[in-house]
């Protein structure tokens, strides 16, 4: 018997920047969707133009395998490709992560004509690998109904609409509107698609890669703060939680068929009300006895680190730990809403010690580039961190559309809201621009890069090795 129901190709571009790596990147949101349209009884097909270890890529690019740390990252397939005028006077080579063109057209030859190809977006200054990846798919399936979704898509939806020009544009999480928009599209099921509980979703089709060394975890949409530069309140309206329960029966399932160790967590506030969620998580996975590595790059909540989380982390496979600390201005702190104090992270990296990290292992993120930030202002925050023996992470600010942070830049001058959205890369450091060289930015982030490389000496006490002109 024929199965007549109707075909969806679910499709993640490839990145164009100056810079990217894979960090276990999965096209979460779109693997979501991918489970509600197949509990609908749609079929699926996945192109993800970031998947390194897919064994057909492999084979294009020669290799055995993909070239992995051990702890779960790796390089993607880099090309340089012409640099928009825009970025003329970054001295850097702007290049294609992923996938190339014509690889992405063989596979496309190789998957069932679909009738509709959703697609996905992430960081608004990526959105030309986005009107790319959307010619070719015409190209290859001229007529059928491009449906874009994901934060380029939502943040910036007359853009998009105007560069990338999709068939249909879907804002925000998408979940209920995308499936309800394929069923007007297809004639197939769920023109009435809705659910009331996290738990209710299927898990994301992660079955569809065929070589899979990673997975995202979602244990939460939406964030229960709001801090101005963050668009959490645009991308995922409300807040709301899977239960522990439920979390660890997609972790369990993973590792049970398919194998999986390095499990990421890109929560906004993933420690948020940690006694019913967390914690319970990680007693879970302990009483489970796997040897997994958990991952949390997106930065943790330093106040929620007490010494019991500290623990159930460590004895869990929290491997990468990331805390936001922000600057050690405690003016600045206290212009963020005193979120963290420097007391706090003194704690939280005493708590971590005592459950088994090395503080060399910890990651605390510093932010560069704000308007009314100097150059001395991040140095101190790097040198604070570094004093208390773990890494820093420098971020630099990016003004986000949709954001307070983006209105009031605007509105004071500093920002043109019709600027080119390749500007907001945070490479180019958008803001410190007006005052400071590309050279000097760069200054900077070399010597907090070098600052963490000679950390074994700092805590022996020589920090004078490392220095740093301020002019």
């Amino acid at each position: 018997m024929i199965n007549k129901s109707p075909k969806i190709l679910l499709f993640n571009p490839p990145i164009y920047d100056f810079a990217a790596y894979d960090f276990w990147i999965k096209p979460l949101g779109l693997l979501l969707i991918g489970g509600v349209l197949r509990e609908l009884g749609y079929r699926l097909s996945l192109v993800d133009c970031l998947d390194r270890h897919h064994p057909e890529f492999l084979q294009y690019t020669g290799l055995p395998r993909a070239k992995t740390k051990p702890d779960g990252t790796g390089k993607f397939l880099r090309a340089e490709i012409k640099k928009p005028a825009v970025y003329k006077n970054i001295p850097r080579k702007y290049c294609r992560y992923g996938y190339p063109p014509d690889f992405v057209r063989q596979t496309l030859d190789e998957i069932p004509a679909p009738d509709v190809i959703l697609v996905t977006s992430t960081m608004t200054y990526w959105y030309p690998a986005v009107r790319d990846s959307v010619a070719v798919l015409r190209e290859k399936f001229p007529g059928t109904p491009v449906i874009l979704g994901g934060i380029y898509a939502t943040l910036c939806p007359e853009h998009a609409r105007n560069v990338v020009r999709p068939d249909h544009l879907v804002a925000g999480e998408g979940k209920v509107d995308t499936a309800r928009l394929v069923a007007e599209l297809t004639g197939g099921a769920g023109k009435n698609y809705n659910f009331d509980e996290f738990d209710e979703l299927p898990f994301p089709v992660y079955d569809l890669y065929p070589n899979l060394q990673s997975a995202a975890i979602a244990t939460s949409k939406g964030c229960p703060y709001n801090c101005s530069f963050c668009a959490v309140k645009t991308l995922a309206p409300g807040y709301y939680r899977r239960s522990a329960e439920n979390v660890l029966r997609e972790i369990e399932y993973l590792h049970r068929e398919r194998g999986v160790v390095h499990f990421t967590f890109y929560d906004d506030a993933l420690l948020h009300q940690a006694e019913k969620y967390i914690k319970p998580i990680l007693r879970g996975i302990i009483q489970k006895g796997c040897k997994f590595q958990l991952h949390a790059p997106n930065g943790l909540h330093i106040k929620f680190i007490d010494e019991e989380l500290a623990n159930l982390l460590y004895q869990a496979g929290g491997k990468t730990i990331r805390l936001s600390f922000e600057s050690s201005n405690v003016d600045r702190q206290k212009a963020m809403f005193s979120k963290v104090s420097n007391t706090d992270l003194e704690n939280t990296l005493r708590n971590l010690e005592n459950a088994g990290y090395s503080r060399k292992e910890i990651g605390v993120y510093v932010l560069m580039g704000l308007p009314d930030q100097t150059i001395e202002e991040v140095q101190q925050s790097i040198r604070y961190v570094i004093g208390l023996g773990a890494h820093v992470s420098v971020a630099s600010f990016s003004p986000i559309p949709q954001t307070r942070d983006w209105e009031h830049l605007v509105a004071a001058g500093n920002w043109s809201a019709d600027n080119d959205l390749l500007l907001t890369n945070n490479t180019v450091f958008p803001i410190w621009a007006k005052k400071y060289s590309y050279s000097q930015c760069e200054a900077l982030l070399q010597w907090a890069r070098e600052m963490n490389a000679s950390l074994d000496e700092i805590r022996e006490g020589t920090v004078g090795r490392v220095s740093m002109s301020n002019s």
